[in-house]
């Protein structure tokens, strides 16, 4: 009778620890869950910097191309000025040249 006491605790005692491994298993889970949760959450956040962030390069890529533009024409207009300021000073120098002065 005292060996089937004895098998009785026994069998109590696994029961009590597999019943607490079962439990610390649960909120292991739980735990694991929250901390997938929130990674996930953190990638989809990073997800979305990543195409903000690709479309402020694009947005940066069209204003660079624009400003290229711009002074390549400031350059135009420069050089139009150029020889309009060549051309006026071409004049004058025929005109005071001229002996009607």
């Amino acid at each position: 009778m005292a060996s089937e006491l004895e098998n009785l605790d026994l069998l109590e005692e696994r029961v009590r620890r597999v019943t607490e491994l079962v439990r610390n298993l649960r909120q292991e889970s739980v735990d694991l869950r929250a901390k997938l949760h929130e990674a996930e959450e953190r990638f989809r956040k990073a997800g979305e910097t990543i195409a903000a962030l690709q479309e402020e390069r694009k947005r940066g890529e069209e204003v660079a191309g624009q400003l290229r533009l711009l002074q390549e024409e400031r350059q135009e207009i420069r050089g139009r000025v150029s020889r309009i300021l060549e051309t006026f000073s071409g004049l004058e120098e025929m005109h005071s040249g001229h002996p009607d002065n």
